[in-house]
């Protein structure tokens, strides 16, 4: 059973035993009860009481049965692992879409040429055989249909002519 590195732990949170996790880019979590902390080459479970969202690459997160700071102290500039199966990396997910065909209103319109993923990812894309960026974004990407290769979107007006 494998596991992914997604961060570490860099600080506390307050005085009752609260953590902030921050993910390595790219990761996606969405919830997650257990997490893997590596301590003496092994990668010991721990519950969490606690796990929220602050922004994209920082989350709060309790540690169950650590509730006060001098508690958890020896979590600080730990690495945290989860098994691989409850990891989504959105670059795994770019990386798929590589070549699929851009369909709006049942039209297809171009294709995926590459992409790159800084703080939004951006699709590169050849349109009428130019290409074009555009933000990978649910507003955008209104569904991804892997069996057929392709990628439906809705695409503001306007925003292929910025290319």
């Amino acid at each position: 059973m494998g596991f992914t590195h997604i961060g570490k732990i860099i600080k506390h949170k307050g005085l009752k035993g609260h953590l902030i996790l921050r993910i390595t880019k790219g990761y996606k979590i969405k919830e997650i009860n257990t997490i893997h902390i590596e301590l003496e080459s092994s990668k010991i479970p721990f519950s969490l009481e606690n796990f929220s969202k602050i922004n994209s690459t920082h989350y709060q997160i309790k540690i169950r049965d650590y509730q006060r700071r001098e508690s958890n102290q020896k979590f600080i500039n730990m690495k945290v692992f989860l098994r691989s199966k409850e990891v989504k990396n959105i670059n795994d997910e770019l990386e798929k879409i590589l070549y699929y065909k851009l369909v709006e209103e049942n039209i297809q319109i171009g294709f995926i040429k590459n992409y790159i993923n800084q703080k939004q990812p951006i699709l590169f894309c050849e349109v009428n055989k130019k290409e074009v960026l555009i933000p990978y974004v649910k507003e955008i990407i209104v569904k991804t249909d892997h069996i057929n290769q392709k990628i439906h979107v809705k695409i503001p007006k306007g925003l292929l002519d910025l290319n």
